[in-house]
């Protein structure tokens, strides 16, 4: 039986797992026991070389390191550079293969997340330092062979695919490809597989998490103080094809670029016991790929 994407990875994000730097390599054997290839790293684990030889000894790739940037309307606050240069050195350092940019989160985003319509936006001088910043960072880690993708998410300056068109309009589209996690898209009010669509060969990098659809009216319709409390206390995301996220329609769409990249099973946070939900993510992930 032929499967789709044969060329992709898939790896994980462990966010609904718990980690000790000191239990490192039981952690990473059960990451592999899954069947993940690769994981987001840590600036502590990309220094750490005890960390890195764990991962070869468990066929573990370094497939992302996170890159938030602290913004106000004005785009990226002064803090931010020491923080991305740290990020990037120790991005390089690893020898990770996706460097994945996004806007740190904000108080007043997180009340309206899903309702960006209230909050406060960037100005056009923000949407211009921001990419400026994402472009000199990008070009630093790309001297060192790591790509570059930036991650649209909720709660945050870019969550809408509105803000996001202004935003990658602004950079290379070599230098910066789109990390598509479907479900901050679908938080934001996209349609994942529209989103394929649009940016096409652009998507380069994709997080696959779900989201839960009575949770998102909640949130959509301001039933919460933050989108904080519903990820955390009502479990707003859930494992892969148990939520709204059309998950064939996603792979079928990703086919049509024949997408390579990584796919990035996540979840923020999960029912205990939670580390089982990534087994859940991965068994729903394989059927959809027809595997």
């Amino acid at each position: 039986m032929s499967h789709l994407l044969k060329n992709a990875k898939i790896g994980i994000v462990a966010l609904n797992w718990k980690f000790e730097m000191a239990k490192s390599a039981d952690f990473l054997k059960r990451i592999a026991a899954y069947g993940f290839k690769g994981i987001q790293i840590s600036v502590e684990q990309a220094n750490s070389d005890t960390f890195l030889q764990q991962m070869k000894e468990n066929g573990l790739a370094t497939a992302e390191q996170y890159l938030d940037i602290a913004c106000d309307e004005n785009g990226p606050l002064p803090t931010a550079d020491a923080h991305s240069k740290e990020i990037v050195d120790a991005a390089i350092r690893g020898g990770v293969e996706m460097l994945v940019f996004a806007v740190d989160g904000t108080i007043e985003r997180d009340i309206y997340a899903g309702r960006t319509h209230l909050g406060p936006h960037l100005n056009t001088n923000g949407y211009q330092r921001l990419a400026d910043h994402i472009a000199m960072y990008a070009l630093q880690a790309k001297a060192a062979g790591v790509r570059s993708s930036f991650h649209p998410h909720s709660a945050t300056f870019i969550e809408t695919p509105d803000e996001t068109r202004k935003l990658m309009a602004l950079l290379d589209y070599e230098l910066v490809g789109m990390c598509l996690d479907v479900g901050h898209w679908i938080v934001g009010g996209g349609d994942p597989v529209q989103g394929v669509i649009e940016y096409g060969n652009r998507v380069t990098h994709v997080h696959i998490k779900d989201v839960d659809p009575k949770v998102l009216a909640k949130l959509v319709s301001g039933e919460y103080e933050r989108m904080h409390f519903a990820v955390e206390e009502d479990y707003l995301f859930v494992p892969a094809g148990e939520g709204a996220l059309d998950l064939p329609g996603l792979f079928a769409e990703l086919e049509k670029i024949d997408f390579a990249g990584w796919m990035m099973s996540e979840q923020d946070k999960a029912r205990e016991p939670a580390e089982e939900k990534s087994g859940v993510s991965m068994r729903n992930i394989k059927a959809a790929l027809g595997l």
